[in-house]
Order: C-alpha cells, then sequence, then structure tokens
C-alpha cells in the first residue's frame, strides 16, 4: 500500500493559493503601479550588468543614477575592472554618450534608441526609471480588467488600450507585497512592443525610515534588445544633484560610427 499511496502523493497538483484579501478591484492595481512615483525617487545602484562596450556585449559592472522626469545615468566599468569603459546620462530631453575604449562621443535628442543604447532598453526615458525602480509603464486610458491566478498567487492585470494594444502585468499577490513580477505589452498587431520581468524582490529602507521593494534581478526584452540587470546595491530616495544627469562630450572626440 505504501508505493501506491506514495506514487498517488508525487501526482497530486500543486497547492492553489487563495487571495488573502477582499477582491480590490483592477483600479485599485492600477492605482498602485502608477503611484510608484510617490514611493520612491531617486536610485542610487551598482549592478552586474549586460551592457553594449562599443560594438561588443558584456557582463560588467554598471553604476546606475535614476530620477522621475526621465533622468539617468549609466557608468560602465571595464570587464575585470579598472577603468570607466562608457558613460550616459541624459536629462530627459537630452542625452550624452561617451566610449572611452573606442575614444568617441555623441550627444542628442532623448530618445528610446539613444537612452537605449548602453544597457540595451530602448523605451522613453521615464518608462526606464520606472523599470529601474522594480516597476513597469503602464498604458494610459486602457481599459483593465483584474483576475486572480490561483496556481501562483497572483494579481493579473490585463489593459486594453482603444488602438488595439494589450497589456499583461503578473503581480506578487501573497502577503499583499503586489511586486511587479511580469508585464508584456503588445501592439495592434499582436506583436511584442516590450516584456520585463523582475525577481527577488527585497525590501530597502529610505532616509527618512521608509520601506520600499526593489528587485534582485531585472530582465528586458523588446524585438532586437534584452538586457539583463543583477541588482547588487541599490540605495533610493538620496539626493542626487541635477548635474549628474548632464555631461560634456570632450572636444576632440570622433562621432561614435554606427551607434543608433
Amino acid at each position: 500500500m505504501l508505493v501506491p499511496l506514495a506514487l498517488l502523493a508525487c501526482a497530486c497538483p500543486g497547492a492553489r493559493v487563495a487571495r488573502a484579501y477582499p477582491d480590490p478591484g483592477a483600479d485599485a492595481v492600477v492605482a498602485h503601479l502608477t503611484s510608484l512615483h510617490d514611493r520612491v525617487h531617486t536610485l542610487r545602484a551598482e549592478t552586474l550588468s549586460d551592457a553594449r562596450i562599443g560594438k561588443e556585449r558584456a557582463n560588467v559592472t554598471v553604476y546606475i543614477l535614476a530620477s522621475w522626469g526621465g533622468r539617468l545615468r549609466y557608468m560602465a566599468m571595464n570587464p575585470g575592472g579598472g577603468a570607466m569603459a562608457a558613460d550616459l546620462a541624459s536629462d530627459g530631453a537630452q542625452f550624452c554618450f561617451v566610449d572611452a575604449n573606442k575614444n568617441c562621443g555623441e550627444c542628442g535628442p532623448a530618445t528610446p534608441e539613444n537612452v537605449g543604447q548602453l544597457l540595451r532598453v530602448a523605451m522613453e526615458p521615464d518608462d526606464v526609471v520606472s523599470m529601474m525602480f522594480g516597476g513597469t509603464p503602464v498604458l494610459q486610458g486602457a481599459q483593465a480588467t483584474l483576475s486572480w491566478d490561483a496556481s501562483g498567487g497572483h494579481e493579473v492585470l490585463d489593459l486594453a488600450a482603444a488602438d488595439g494594444s494589450k497589456q499583461r502585468v503578473v503581480l506578487d499577490g501573497r502577503e499583499h507585497h503586489w511586486d511587479v513580477l511580469e508585464s508584456e505589452v503588445k501592439g495592434p498587431d499582436g506583436k511584442l512592443v516590450f516584456r520585463i520581468r523582475h525577481k527577488d524582490f527585497h525590501p530597502v529602507t529610505t532616509p527618512n525610515g521608509q520601506t520600499v521593494r526593489l528587485p534582485g534581478k531585472s530582465f528586458f526584452e523588446q524585438p532586437g534588445n534584452d538586457a539583463l540587470i543583477r541588482w547588487k546595491e541599490q540605495e533610493v530616495d538620496v539626493e542626487l544633484d541635477e548635474i549628474k544627469f548632464r555631461m560634456q562630450v570632450p572636444e576632440g572626440l570622433q562621432t561614435c560610427a554606427g551607434q543608433p
């Protein structure tokens, strides 16, 4: 009898997770996602990231600064340590990029393609900031529906925009954390626009003693681009001078030919 009972036990489906709080409704989850602006304001971090150095890609240490308004700074070090390999700054309107190894640089408008050329995350700069904070941009003016995935204990938010674009956001509903585990946007043609995945969320304390939850890993993908960020150190709501999001390309540097 023991062997058949053991086999039967192995065949049992996984335990289902019940929602431990009343159905919050789709509007509450959308409000949670968009209120990220109120919960965290700046980020200073050290990461191990899949970055592009020149025409090559490598896992390197990248120091990241982020603030709402599309303010971003990526400082990538050469593999194995040593001098800085590449530096990119965006103040939300203009970006500048310097590739120290290739002795080239350029400045221009802070378009998704320009700001994304180092970490391969091509989104509007403020949407990138949202991802850096462990969140996701949200389709604006979309019809929202909410369901519960009992197989994993997840809130599943589906958004449908008037132009046919769709977004699905999966959040961790266990203990009511609502961490963003996955966010996927598809265009009116049904093709992938981008997908964000976060994992290993953990609490980080702000200087005023508040707690926010940030991911330990973030993965971004879209047609032609992908990036893996392993967060090593994260400080939130630290004071960041506006000058850190602006820089000038030194005179005499050639333009980085072949950059997007």
